[in-house]
């Protein structure tokens, strides 16, 4: 390794900063304290001797000026800080079902090497709390009060320290900011209260109705409105949204805004006259788009329709949030749209497409610029237990093969659910990888209202059934803590509830007097739905005249001068295909390929291909891409036709086929206009991809 600085000056820095150090910790830079404290508890390690009878030596000073018994100290506290950053997690308090959990023997005084007489020794190091001195009492409990409360962090096992770093300095500090303001306080009740009062209106006015509830896990509204009020801050314009039927309803018309008269009226019993027995489950698979004012802008929300098959919904999102960052340009850390995907614990632990999707996250062709993922962990899936349901501790633990945060959070606690979301935004915002947060929750009903879960999990429910509602909860300590009054806590809950009912009555009184027609036109007077166009079967001229055909052809077989182009794909290739344009044939099926995309690309239409092996070819047939020999270097003769031509992209993908055809699925809902294609490798390749 060379260097333009010389050793003796490195040796000299070095020795300059490591005095200053000793004299006072504090007057060298955050890194240097740290590098030195490392060092010399590192290295400053006493030669065992067997002192003599009678001599208690533990305090011996070695050549550092360190006792043994000081640096074995210094050592354990070390040794407890990481090991709560790295396990912390394991002694927080996230099931609102359970109690507090008992102290965790991994987390114990014992495990370090400390007795309660050592709570009172002083400590300092600038591994922790900026190197403030402070009692061994006070380190221990700032650390559970940090990672042991009601939030777990999970972020040791991401290898980037930087990236690492930055979370643990929020974590860390979190327990020195300023609690949330009284206006932020109340917006998070509204928050909670909505869905609730929304879901209690549903469970009473269509009784035995299937709508797959919210309740219990109403702080999923939080969490998705504290990403919105921050959206402006980051520049973020469009939110594009997936997730499955629980609490769709709600997020529907409390998050999108979906007018309430169109949602209630989608519980008629025939809303869709043509459909035997009406519309079924239809109204929990429906999307919904809409352009929310957070102050003085606006930012779209799109959520993607769902169909039943779990998770399958995720990499159609990706798709379709890559081709808006396309449409506006967004294309460097693609920072202005924001993918958002709401999970069940279940579901995101044991669909395989969700494994595939992450896979996604980080690939030049797939990557979104990183997603914020919501799992809804009511702590179970259907009738069946996390025990039963997975093989890891936690249902997020397959987001770990990213070095992806996980944030587990007590939805109970709505203002920890507050501080995790705004977390996690500025951690993808920062950085442009995905982020998880894990809500510990619960399911007040059975998989569904028609359902009952007593059957098989009959304490639970039991417990479940003699709960306040999470607005009750929070209601109750925040005019126990003088944040708002009992008054007004009444007078919010109540404006909540009129409204639902208002809305209600007006859809009644529609429905007492317009005709099907009118009434029709009236409820989806604040729809945001598009419908389709009548397609036409008008022939639409494709042909190419004989000069462009072969200028095309010349085009896709030029080699820019001094490209090294392998013999054989020169000859069987190149020279073959410039043959056959200059002679009018003999075509084959990739040669006619590069000649229809090149016709698209000249009259200014984009074209996307990706799949397994698709620049080459899995039979090398296609060499959309040429390769130096020597080198490597890359040439793409179709995104070399002219200064004008539209774009042309063609990406390797990972070895999946669901969740790459998922995307460019989505990705082609978002992109009308240009020619999006998947290629399976063989054709019983395509089995692979048979849910999307």
């Amino acid at each position: 390794m060379s260097s333009t600085i010389s050793a003796r000056l490195n040796v000299d820095l070095l020795d300059a900063k490591y005095q200053q150090w000793l004299q006072d910790p504090r007057s060298v830079e955050g890194t240097w304290s740290m590098f030195f404290e490392g060092f010399e508890l590192g290295t400053a390690q006493p030669k065992r001797v067997t002192p003599a009878a009678g001599i208690d030596n533990s305090r011996a000073v070695d050549s550092v000026g360190m006792s043994q018994q000081e640096m074995t100290f210094r050592a354990n506290v070390t040794r407890m800080i990481e090991t709560y950053r790295a396990i912390g997690h394991i002694g927080a308090h996230l099931d609102p079902l359970s109690p507090a959990p008992k102290d965790q023997s991994r987390l114990s005084l014992k495990e370090f090497g400390f007795t309660e007489a050592d709570l009172n020794a002083e400590v300092e190091t600038l591994y922790f709390n900026d190197g403030k001195r402070t009692k061994l009492r006070e380190m221990v409990d700032r650390l559970r009060r940090t990672y042991c409360d009601l939030t777990g962090f999970e972020y040791m096992h991401i290898l980037n320290f930087e990236v690492r770093e930055w979370l643990r300095e929020r974590i860390e500090n979190r327990l020195d900011a300023p609690a949330p303001s009284t206006e932020i306080r109340e917006q998070i009740l509204r928050w909670v209260w909505e869905p609730e009062c929304f879901e209690q209106f549903l469970h009473n006015t269509y009784k035995g109705q299937k709508r797959f509830s919210l309740e219990g896990g109403e702080s999923a509204m939080v969490v998705l409105n504290a990403v919105l009020n921050d959206a402006p801050h980051y520049g973020i314009q469009d939110i594009v949204m997936g997730m499955a039927h629980r609490g769709r309803l709600s997020i529907l018309v409390n998050f999108l805004q979906k007018p309430l008269k169109v949602l209630l009226h989608e519980f008629s019993p025939n809303f869709i006259p043509d459909l035997v027995a009406g519309d079924g489950d239809v109204k929990y698979h429906l999307g919904y788009q809409v352009n929310r004012q957070v102050g003085s802008k606006e930012v779209g929300v799109y959520l993607a329709p769902n169909p039943s098959h779990l998770e399958a919904v995720n990499p159609v999102v990706e798709g379709c949030a890559r081709a808006k960052q396309r449409d506006i340009g967004d294309t460097g850390d693609r920072e202005h749209v924001l993918p958002l995907l709401i999970h069940g614990d279940a579901a995101f632990a044991g669909q395989g497409i969700v494994a595939e999707v992450l896979n996604l996250s980080q690939l030049p062709g797939y990557r979104t610029g990183g997603t914020i993922h919501l799992i809804i962990n009511n702590q179970i899936g259907f009738t069946t237990s996390p025990e039963d349901a997975r093989s890891s501790a936690y249902a997020t633990d397959v987001a770990k093969m990213i070095e992806a945060p996980v944030f587990h959070v007590n939805g109970e606690h709505p203002e920890e659910v507050h501080f995790v979301a705004k977390l996690a935004l500025e951690f993808r915002q920062k950085f442009h990888r995905d982020v998880v947060i894990d809500m510990y929750c619960y399911r007040r009903h059975g998989h569904n209202e028609t359902d009952e879960p007593s059957y098989t999990q009959p304490m639970i429910a039991r417990l479940i059934r003699g709960k306040a509602t999470v607005g009750t909860l929070y209601s109750e300590k925040l005019v126990k803590a003088g944040v708002i009054s009992a008054g007004r806590s009444t007078s919010l809950l109540a404006e909540i509830k009129d409204h639902l009912q208002a809305e209600y009555q007006e859809l009644r009184d529609m429905e007492n007097t317009l005709s099907s027609v009118d009434l029709k036109k009236r409820v989806f007077a604040g729809s945001t739905a598009v419908f389709q166009p009548e397609y036409s079967h008008d022939p639409v001229p494709t042909g190419l005249s004989v000069e462009t055909f072969r200028e095309l052809g010349h085009k896709i077989t030029d080699v820019p001068a001094g490209f090294r182009l392998h013999a054989n794909v020169k000859r069987t290739v190149v020279d073959k295909r410039r043959a056959a344009s200059e002679n009018g044939g003999p075509f084959d099926w990739a040669h006619a390929e590069h000649l229809a995309f090149a016709s698209l690309l000249i009259d200014g239409h984009p074209v996307r291909l990706s799949g397994q092996d698709v620049r080459r070819g899995t039979f090398s047939q296609r060499h959309a891409c040429f390769y130096d020999s020597e080198n490597r270097d890359r040439y793409f003769p179709l995104q070399n036709l002219s200064e004008t031509q539209a774009t042309f992209r063609v990406y390797n993908s990972l070895l999946s086929e669901a969740a790459v055809l998922g995307f460019d699925y989505g990705y082609s809902l978002m992109a009308p206009n240009m020619l999006i294609l998947w290629e399976a490798q063989f054709g019983d390749f395509g089995n692979g991809a048979q849910v999307i």
